[in-house]
């Protein structure tokens, strides 16, 4: 079994990861990426701490936000997809421009 502390070190370097990739880029591709990676280690976490406690609480919270992750990033996707149409780009700088 691995120990607790090493979960919570990769979810930590996950989230550390995902924060640089929010901050450093201003891109729609690479804010969506980041923030997936910010939900896949909130999940680790939850699994991690159900291993721990010996209960599917935690897992079953995972499957339960992994599905509506998914969901929330198709949606923004397709917005996505509408600005670019629009503005040329997926740049967050251009956002100025576009209105409804």
């Amino acid at each position: 079994m691995i120990p607790y502390n090493y979960i919570l070190i990769l979810s930590g370097i996950l989230f550390a990861i995902a924060i640089y990739g929010i901050v450093s880029r201003r891109n729609g591709i690479t804010f969506i990426v980041a923030a997936e990676i910010i939900i896949n280690a909130a999940l680790i976490n939850f699994v991690g701490a159900s291993n721990v406690f010996n209960s599917y609480d935690g897992a079953s919270y995972a499957l339960i936000t992994l599905v509506i992750a998914v969901l929330e990033t198709v949606a923004i996707v397709g917005m996505l997809i509408i600005f670019s149409r629009r503005t040329g780009s997926l740049s967050f700088s251009k956002l100025r421009n576009f209105k409804g």
